[in-house]
């Protein structure tokens, strides 16, 4: 019949007992005061269909917490769950269960008995109060512990951390108890064993880091994946500790430190759990990292990140060696990293497979090239010898004319409109003949001269008159890179 407008809602107030104040606020978490004050004031505002998810949502608290301080509130009398579809509760008073006798928790018997054990369990060494042992008791009601092991967990506590540690710290063990299954003492034991080793390891390597505190709960979460899903030994965690000196020696850098070293062991199909394993490993990384700075300095640049997954590709499919080669010839011909893998191509390409084999090939090609850049002067013929001008050069060195022979043909060519093809032609015919010397060549030309002319023997020809060039080492590397570049395109 009768509401408030909002604006007595808004502006009014919600009286809260002073019993409540004084008996039950100092045993209740916080979270837990702020459930029940919120539903006092709902109970002088109702509103139809309110759920734990909205109380949750509007409080800004997980829905488990809300729903753990409901229950907390019902066991403690003051609220009394009226349905359960939908969710209801009635608000008692204090004072009403104080006149009534009925005081909420100081009524239950297992309450009662569970705080006289944690009280026992503490004794004279450390006063807990009561919202602490309420806490606890939470993990018997709402997790579905036992007391036993609620009380196991209290005593490793104690001895892992120090008769001072957190209440709320222990809760994430008997979160993680639950999820593992605990049931049993026997099963506690297991699981506080494991424990343990997580805490003395997690305490080994802060003191290895120069820490001198207790682990947090996110760097016993750390250790415990580390030793239970990455499957590594104490020690091998220990030795890994090593890394750090190259950054801020915490937690999270050994994280990416133990997990840089699985990935690449298992990459190479090896494991990296035992500290022999990590040892091995981390000599393997040693040698990785030297071929890497090798292969930089080869190129002329800095390692780096991208040097590094260049060299790691690469690898996978070519000989060091090669690659050294390869980055060299890309470091002289200013073609960077994509240079390095045009090189290795056309290496693979020509079927060289060592750097023997490879440094053999350029310097045919370098020694070809300076020939023919010679044999072009004598014939009057400008530009860069071609793959063509080179297979010609085979030919004719595989027939054992040398350079003499090759220039005088080429002063035979030189008047003629093709000169290369006609130069051939004339080695042909000498081939054919049998001339293999400059003598036989100015015999045959001295048998075709016309009566009265000096023997052609007598005079030095133009291109035996030619002053041949040196060429200077960076000239030569310039011309093979020429070559390699051409024979790149040819082979698409």
């Amino acid at each position: 019949m009768f509401n408030q407008d909002e604006s007595m809602s808004r502006l009014g107030a919600t009286a809260v007992e002073n019993l409540f104040i004084q008996e039950y606020l100092p045993a209740a978490r916080g979270d837990y005061v702020k459930v029940y004050l919120y539903a006092l004031y709902l109970s002088s505002h109702p509103r139809e269909g309110l759920c734990a998810e909205e109380i949750a949502q509007e409080l800004a608290m997980p829905v488990s917490d809300v729903e753990g301080a409901l229950r907390y509130w019902e066991r403690r009398h003051l609220m009394v769950r009226q349905s359960d579809s939908p969710v209801a509760y009635q608000l008692r008073s204090p004072l009403q269960l104080l006149l009534s006798g009925d005081r909420g928790m100081e009524a239950d018997d297992a309450f009662v008995a569970f705080s006289e054990d944690v009280y026992t369990l503490f004794g004279d060494r450390r006063k807990v109060r009561p919202s602490e042992i309420a806490q606890a008791y939470e993990w018997v009601q709402d997790l579905g512990l036992r007391q036993e092991t609620v009380l196991m967990l209290l005593t490793h506590c104690m001895s892992t951390r120090g008769v001072q540690f957190s209440f709320k710290l222990a809760e994430a063990d008997a979160v993680r108890m639950r999820e593992a299954g605990v049931e049993s003492a026997a099963d506690a034991e297991v699981f506080f064993a494991h424990s343990k080793k997580v805490q003395d390891g997690a305490r080994a390597v802060l003191r290895r880091l120069g820490k001198r505190r207790a682990a947090s709960q996110d760097e016993l979460a750390l250790y415990t994946k580390w030793l239970d899903e990455w499957k590594y030994t104490p020690d091998a965690i220990l030795d890994a500790c090593a890394e750090t000196t190259k950054g801020e020696p915490t937690f999270a850098y050994l994280d990416g430190i133990l997990g840089g070293i699985r990935s690449r062991a298992a990459a190479r199909g090896a494991s990296a759990a035992s500290r022999e394993d990590m040892q091995r490993q981390r000599a393997t990384d040693q040698e990785e990292m030297s071929a890497v700075r090798a292969f930089a300095q080869a190129l002329g640049q800095r390692s780096s990140s991208l040097v590094a997954a260049t060299f790691q590709r690469l690898s996978a499919a070519y000989p060091q060696e090669l690659m050294l080669l390869a980055a060299e010839q890309a470091q002289q011909a200013g073609r960077g990293l994509d240079g390095v893998e045009q090189y290795l191509e056309l290496f693979q390409k020509r079927g060289l497979h060592t750097r023997a084999e490879a440094e053999r090939y350029i310097g045919e090609i370098r020694e070809a090239n300076r020939a023919l850049y010679e044999v072009f002067s004598a014939l009057g013929l400008s530009g860069k010898p071609t793959s063509a001008d080179r297979a010609l050069y085979r030919k004719w060195r595989a027939w054992s004319y040398d350079e003499e022979l090759l220039l005088l043909a080429a002063e035979q060519a030189r008047k003629a409109d093709s000169k290369l093809p006609y130069m051939d032609k004339i080695l042909e015919a000498w081939h054919a003949a049998g001339v293999t010397s400059a003598e036989q060549v100015s015999a045959r030309k001295a048998s075709r001269a016309p009566a009265g002319r000096a023997a052609p023997g007598a005079r030095k020809v133009a291109a035996q008159q030619y002053t041949q060039r040196e060429y200077s080492d960076e000239e030569l590397d310039a011309l093979a890179f020429d070559v390699m570049e051409e024979a790149r395109r040819q082979n698409g």
